[in-house]
This record gives C-alpha cells, structure tokens and sequence, in this order.
C-alpha cells in the first residue's frame, strides 16, 4: 500500500500500489472532491472518496458523528441498475462527512477479480482517517514533500535519458534542477535540526502557478549563510549557473560552441554528487532524533525492499504521465 493525502491535509488513505490518482491524470479534472482511483492498467472499475464540512451539509441524524480515535465504521449500501454496479460507504467523522464509492460495469458482476479489487476497496477504507484541524496545515505540506519527492524521483528517469542520448543541453538543465532541489531540502532540514521541529518551510518545496517562487542564485545564498556549503561551492554553483543561462538564453546569440556545453554538463555532473553527499549527511542528523521528515522511523540501516521500489515507481509514474516513461509496478 502506499499513502495518499487529500490536497488541503484534510484526511489521508492507504491505496494499492497499483493504483493511480486520476484527478491529477486527466486534463480539465479539478483537484477537488471526489478523488479517483483506478489501477494503472485493467482497470475494471473505479475506487472514489470525497469529504465535506458536517457545516455544510448537515448532520444526519440517521447515524452517529464519529471520533476520529480508531477505525471508521462505515455505513454500506448499494445503487445498482442495469448498466452499472454501485457500492456506497457514508461516515460523520468529527466535523466531516465521508464518502466512498466503488463503481464498475455490470457485465463484470460474476467476474473472479472483482472481489479481488472489492477487498482492497475495504483495506482503503478501513484506514482512512480524518486529520485533525490543528493538523491538516502539516498534512498539506507534507503531501507538497511528497509531491517534491516524487518530482526529483520522475527528474532521475529524465536524467538517465540524457546522459544516454548524450544530450548535454538536456543534462545541464536538469542537473542544475536536482541540485536547486538537494540545496531546498538540505535547508528545511537543518532548520528542522537547529529548531528541533516538525514544522515544513513549504516555499522552499513547492511553487503554485500564481507564486513568486525562490530562485536559485537565492537557494545558493541562503545554503551558504546557513554553512550548508562553502564558500568554494558557492561560487562554483554561481559560476555554472552563469554558464547555464548561456547555454539556455544564448546559445544562438553567442560565441558559445556544442563542445563547450559538454564540459558544463561534465561540471555540473560532478558538483551534483557533491551536493547529494551534503544532503546525506543532513538526513543522517535526523535519524533518531524524534523530530523532523527522518527524525522517526528511518535510520542508517535502511534499504529499500521490493515495495519501496514500487511505491517509488508510481510516484514517478504519476508525476511523468507518459507511456514512454511508465515503470511497470
């Protein structure tokens, strides 16, 4: 199973692996109430879960509001007609009101698989938990992490191709990325260390279409006052960057040869694994520490089993949505 997170932290769910958020798959599909699921591939139905204010919608004075301490005991029901099988699930939980919904064709009414799917359907529901208030801020940030990570994650497969292709102007772009990136995480994570919290400095991670993001030549600064890298890297990461803004902007309007580019990509490949070992040793910092992304539950020890790469695979799938690219889980 792999977690999923309503976007504003309203309430989290544990979904198969094999399964996709569809919202964000298909065009014009608001990222709102009801959120889709369906497995990446043979699909035969569709898994839906949707939460609402109690304050909007009332009560129900039919079944209990319940506290969100344990287990939700959803109310089951059935709407189904000629062309389609329903099934229905209804929860109060604190101050909201849960639903879910599995539909699927009729004709697969007698299929073998789809009790297969209906038990997974009842693994969803029955760890789905509505976050409190006070919590769902967190909640948000730290589904933006998950999203940043599943973005650096997609970058590696892109990265991969470029070095095959030999595409340098494809490798300096995204080299330059990934490192932008480990400097983000690098910083939230000494602050999370030097102010011992959980607390997610999201505009580091995340920009919306509408915000003024955070731009590299700041990260370098900012990772420079906090003494996350010398003043040797520092300069290193501006002189590449100039160099980028070359090769992106005036490559055409410049004296700038092919050639030259392959000796930037070269650089940048190098300054990358620099930049990868700083962010290492950030993360071992927080092992252990009780506070933090890996102050709980990670330690040096760890390796990744066959289920962790899995749920790597489909955050990558879902951040690339191309067949070309599409890691079969």
């Amino acid at each position: 199973m792999k977690h999923w997170t309503e976007p504003n932290g309203i309430f989290i769910v544990n979904i198969p692996i094999e399964w996709q958020y569809r919202n964000s798959a298909i065009e014009d599909i608001e990222e709102k109430s009801p959120y889709s699921f369906e497995p990446y591939e043979d699909s035969l139905g569709c898994f839906q879960l949707s939460c609402y204010p109690l304050s909007e919608k009332g009560i129900n004075p039919n079944f209990p509001v319940q506290k969100n301490n344990s287990k939700i005991d959803w109310l089951e029901s059935r709407m189904d007609d000629d062309e389609f099988d329903v099934l229905l699930y209804h929860a109060q939980v604190d101050d909201m009101l849960c639903m879910a919904k599995y539909i699927y064709s009729a004709e697969h009414r007698n299929d073998n698989r789809i009790k297969s799917i209906l038990e997974n359907v009842k693994k969803a529901l029955d760890s789905v938990r509505v976050i409190p208030k006070s919590d769902r801020q967190l909640a948000a940030n730290l589904n933006k992490h998950d999203n940043f990570l599943g973005s650096l994650l997609a970058s590696s497969d892109l990265l991969e191709n470029a070095y095959k292709n030999e595409s340098h102007i494809e490798l300096v772009v995204i080299l330059s990325n990934q490192i932008d990136a480990f400097l983000r995480i690098s910083i939230i994570l000494h602050q999370q260390i030097e102010n011992e919290t959980n607390d997610i400095e999201v505009k580091y991670l995340f920009q919306a279409d509408d915000e003024r993001g955070i731009s590299e030549r700041k990260i370098y600064t900012k990772a420079h006052e906090l003494g996350i890298i010398d003043d040797n890297i520092y300069k290193e990461l501006n002189d590449l960057f100039d160099l980028r803004n070359r090769v992106i902007h005036r490559y055409i309007i410049s004296f700038l040869k092919t050639r030259d580019i392959t000796r930037i990509a070269y650089d940048y490949t190098m300054l990358n694994e620099k930049i990868k070992l700083i962010l290492r040793t950030y993360e071992e910092k927080q092992f252990g520490t009780g506070f933090g992304i890996y102050g709980r539950g990670y330690s040096k020890e760890d390796e990744f089993d066959e289920t962790e790469y899995r749920r790597a695979y489909s955050m990558a799938n879902d951040k690339h949505l191309l067949t070309k690219l599409k890691r079969k889980i």
